[in-house]
């Protein structure tokens, strides 16, 4: 019964929130005009400022230009609302306020150094808004041979891209959130949907260390705020990429929206034909019935086919009467063809796969005028297999079987939020979400030679998350503070857990050169519905992976000091702390001859150190930044397998980037990057230091809209570390993935002065094998 209290909960707390005291938001007749007028320090007017309006969500609301006169005015009954004052010669100027009229607004001249007739400026690259670190990503990438917002992203201070993921320095983990919403997509479909999506399409990046509860997000996000059109417009992007990787991969797709000053419409679509090959060498020393088998064995995996991706949204959103949205986003792989051939001293194995997934979302979103947020998100989730697995022993032995297998997801999600502004000042924050999801997996397998040691599966699970939250803050002076408490109840099976995670942030900005913030922040992370299982899946002959039943959720607890200098140099004290932590790893078993990678819960993983962002330039040639990172790992799992760990590592991470501006007209830049990692630990494992380098030059033409960029990541394809276990009995070496170098030729058009808007996502974070 108190899981069914909980659920209960959230509906008549969208209904209480809705009709919360009017005093909350005061809105009198008057308030449907906004005026002020722009001075300088000598008390002349300012014409041509850009006045922009944005409710406190940060949503875009309208924007004018300041008069001969100075004086500016805007229609809307929002409040309190945020304006944001913009002029080249004047330093931007951000205002929150619930009045209809501001007076005069006196701005401050932008720090110039004259040299002859040159004016040099430069403007800030990050700023504090609310507690978060908003990053002018316009700025922070110009001239960068950056074609599109992924890799806008990875120009972030202190974020950085590892195996296809996002990673943001002093978090255990980041989660990307578009436009106040998270992503809830895996991080290649994420990865693939931020490379569709135009630089210029990124207002602002916004980084949170201790995300509030609104934004369903707990732990570190990066907001990625998209830009908004009002105007009645046609507009796009169309472009086509070709990847060589040993094998080629051909992409094309194209981004249309039709907007009006009350509705939008927009579809993005793209093709892709890939193939891609991954190798890697193993050599596993083996001891099992007191002999030890020396067994090396040569990886060769490839994977080709078709990928679809297509997103069809519309949106209604009349001024002050809120904003209603709908968007359906589905992915197709039809076909795709695996295989995978491992030769060596033990066995030689060859197995085949053919599997098609799709994925269809649907998400309904209402935003009311007084703040009141509800969603639905709806998931259909599919991705049936077929393989066969023949192996064949050197002890002249052979097995051979089919494998039938899939998965199949069905999931809901319902949303609701509030947020009430009082006029002494403090911000209230309440609301709830409801998540249920059904997932399906199954493997049957047919003996066609010997007798493997297989079993067939057909696994059902019901998930059911509950969560209700409430949280506050205020502004004093230069100081802000916010805070927050959520409750969740979880049920998986038989497994039931109840938890609160407090979450808090502290700001002070004594001045526009001095930055400090403090965060704290508690979340859970849990396994994907594959690795909750007891399946067993075969690489090859030797190497298999097993899910875990009863692999529990892991517990993570964050901290972190951050210091902005000029608003440029950044510098952060961070600790990390993940109960119950899980990652999968290999273990030689003690009871066959069989390498068996798979997830279990540690004790704990404890990571704590720095982190230090250093940018400088030369002249108008030269953009650098520098980042180093120097942590301290602590690792512990007393039940791992038949054996415990306990292991500790001081491990150093450096990251140059280089851009060179070679010429102004035409516009050609050059970019060299260079990353080194020194030894680090996971679990048993020994990870052997790595470096890389990457290069990219890009042309832009045609007044901007036309972008043409050769990119060669990992050029001495040294990227992918070699790794080792020496503990314990278990003798193991692991090369390094070969043929990781990669060539991009990366081609784009815009047309019709393109203008995005925002997009929600669908969470596959969870799926697959």
């Amino acid at each position: 019964m108190k899981n069914t209290f909980l659920y209960t909960l959230l509906i008549p707390v969208a209904i209480l929130l809705a009709f919360a005291p009017a005093e909350a938001q005061t809105i009198t007749p008057s308030d449907g005009v906004i005026r002020g007028r722009l001075v300088d320090a000598s008390d002349a007017p300012v014409a041509g400022a850009a006045v922009v309006l944005f409710n406190l969500d940060s949503v875009y609301l309208d924007a004018v230009a300041s008069g001969a006169d100075g004086r500016f005015e805007l229609r809307s009954a929002v409040r309190p609302y945020r304006l944001q004052i913009q002029h080249l010669a004047y330093k931007m100027r951000a205002i929150e306020s619930d009045r209809a009229d501001l007076g005069t607004i006196r701005l401050e001249e932008e720090t110039t150094k004259v040299d002859a007739v040159v004016v040099q400026g430069e403007r800030p690259v990050v700023k504090v808004e609310q507690g978060r670190l908003s990053y002018d990503l316009g700025r922070l990438i110009e001239g960068q041979a950056v074609n599109n917002a992924y890799e806008a992203l990875t120009r972030l201070p202190g974020v950085t891209e590892q195996e296809g993921a996002l990673t943001l320095a002093g978090a255990s983990s980041v989660t990307v959130i578009l436009n106040g919403r998270p992503s809830t997509m895996t991080a290649d479909q994420l990865a693939t949907l931020l490379r569709s999506t135009p630089v210029d399409r990124v207002e602002k990046a916004e980084v949170m260390y201790s995300t509030p509860p609104q934004y369903h997000v707990r732990g570190a996000a990066i907001n990625v705020v998209l830009r908004r059109s009002h105007e009645t417009a046609f507009s796009g992007e169309v472009h086509a990429n070709y990847t060589n990787r040993w094998y080629d991969t051909y992409d094309a797709g194209g981004n249309f929206v039709l907007t009006s000053p009350r509705w939008s419409a927009d579809v993005t679509c793209s093709a892709a034909r890939s193939k891609e090959l991954s190798s890697f060498d193993l050599r596993s020393l083996h001891t099992f019935e007191e002999r030890q088998y020396d067994i090396r064995q040569d990886e060769w995996m490839t994977s080709e086919g078709w990928s679809h991706q297509l997103r069809a949204a519309v949106e209604y959103a009349p001024k002050q009467r809120g904003r209603l949205s709908a968007a359906y986003t589905a992915s197709f792989a039809p076909n795709i063809d695996g295989l995978s051939h491992s030769t060596g001293s033990y066995v030689e194995s060859l197995s085949k796969k053919l599997s098609d997934r799709s994925l269809h979302n649907l998400s309904l979103r209402y935003t009311s005028p007084l703040g009141l947020d509800l969603g639905v998100d709806y998931t259909h989730y599919n991705n049936p297999e077929q393989s066969r697995l023949e192996n064949r022993y050197t002890d002249r032995e052979a097995t051979a079987f089919d494998v039938g297998s899939g998965q199949r997801i069905d999931r809901l999600n319902v949303t609701a939020d509030e947020r009430h502004t009082f006029t002494s000042g403090w911000e209230l924050t309440a609301g709830g979400a409801f998540a249920f999801a059904r997932s399906h997996d199954w493997q049957h397998y047919t003996v066609l030679e010997g007798a493997p040691a297989t079993s067939d599966t057909d696994a059902r699970l019901d998930e059911y998350t509950g969560n209700l939250y409430a949280g506050f803050g205020r502004q004093f002076g230069h100081v802000s503070f916010s805070a927050s408490l959520a409750g969740e109840y979880y049920r998986l099976g038989n497994y039931e857990n109840w938890s609160l995670y407090p979450q808090a942030s502290l700001n002070w900005m004594p001045s526009e050169g001095h930055i400090l913030q403090l965060n704290f922040s508690s979340d859970k992370t849990y396994p994907s519905y594959w690795e909750m299982q007891g399946a067993v899946s075969y690489i090859d002959g030797y190497s298999e992976i097993h899910g875990t039943s009863g692999l529990r959720p892991s517990r993570s607890y964050e901290a972190q000091a951050v210091y902005i200098y000029r608003q440029k140099y950044l510098f952060v004290l961070f600790w990390n702390e993940c109960p119950d932590y899980f990652v999968q790893a290999a273990w030689q078993a003690s009871d066959r001859l069989a390498l068996i990678y798979q997830s279990l819960n540690w004790n704990f993983n404890r990571q704590w150190g720095t982190n230090v962002v250093l940018p400088f330039r030369i002249g108008r040639w030269l953009d650098s930044r520098l980042t180093l990172t120097g942590m301290r790992m602590r690792q512990r799992c007393d039940r791992f397998h038949d054996m415990s760990f306990d292991r500790s590592k001081w491990v150093g991470i450096a990251r140059l980037v280089n851009t060179l501006h070679l010429s102004r007209k035409p516009a050609i830049d050059l970019e060299v990057n260079g990353f080194f990692q020194s030894a680090a630990i996971q679990g048993t494992f020994d990870i052997e230091p790595l470096g890389s380098a990457d290069a990219a030059l890009k042309w832009s033409f045609d007044r901007g809209r036309a972008t043409l960029s050769v990119r060669c990541n990992d050029l001495f394809n040294s990227g992918m570390p070699n790794t080792k276990v020496r503990y314990r009995g278990q003798w193991l070496d692991m090369g390094a993935l070969r043929h990781m170098r990669t060539v991009t030729v990366h081609f784009s058009y815009r047309f019709g002065g393109y203008k995005e808007r925002r997009h929600r996502e669908v969470d596959t974070s969870r799926f697959g094998h």
